[in-house]
Formats: structure tokens, C-alpha cells, sequence
């Protein structure tokens, strides 16, 4: 897996490069009251790592809101297995395995005869 990784870096290093040397060429760029001049290829990736940085600063609380989540469904989840344990402690608090639920009779059962 870390080798496809690899591949994928070299290969996507080698389009940078190339795309680089191609657009070369020197371009204004202006926003309200500011201008700046560099080659195309500079200003697009420039444009490209701010872009990557704008979306990784709009994910972020999220990611935060969801690892705090987990960690308060962690200790949620710790707490009710202690209670747990201290109800298995006490007789008849929990019952076996597989008797949780009272066994009803079902009405396709015939009643006990009665001898008169």
C-alpha cells in the first residue's frame, strides 16, 4: 500500500513540474487595491494551497464537534458498564442470559383438563 502511495506522489510531482515549465509566463494579478506579478504556474498553485486551507479550516469543527462526540459516548459507555457490573452483583437485579423476558403462553395451547 505505502508503495502505490509512493507511485502516486512521484507521478503527481512529475505533472506539478511539468505544468510549471509550461505556464511560465508572467501574469498581473489584482485584488481591490493590491497587484502582484508572478508566473502563472506560481499564482494558480498558490491559489490551489489556499483553496486546500480554506476547506481544511471549514472541516475542522466538525471533526473537532465529532471527536469530542466519541469521547463522551466512550465515558456514556463506561459508566452503563459499571452500573452493569454492580447490578450483576446484586441477586436478582439481572437475570441470565437468555431468560430476559418472561415466557408467555401461546393461545393455540390447550388448557389443563379438569377431572370432575
Amino acid at each position: 500500500m505505502m508503495r502505490i502511495f509512493l507511485v502516486l506522489a512521484l507521478i503527481l510531482s512529475l505533472v506539478v513540474t511539468i505544468f510549471a515549465v509550461q505556464n511560465n509566463t508572467e501574469i498581473d494579478v489584482s485584488f481591490i487595491n493590491w497587484h502582484a506579478t508572478g508566473s502563472l504556474a506560481l499564482v494558480l498553485m498558490i491559489t490551489v494551497f489556499i483553496g486546500i486551507g480554506i476547506g481544511v479550516l471549514l472541516m475542522l469543527p466538525g471533526s473537532v464537534r465529532a471527536r469530542l462526540g466519541g469521547r463522551t459516548e466512550r465515558k456514556r459507555s463506561q459508566q452503563l458498564e459499571a452500573e452493569l457490573a454492580g447490578m450483576r452483583d446484586v441477586p436478582g437485579a439481572v437475570s441470565s442470559p437468555g431468560n430476559e423476558f418472561p415466557q408467555e403462553s401461546s393461545a393455540s395451547e390447550d388448557p389443563p383438563a379438569v377431572d370432575m
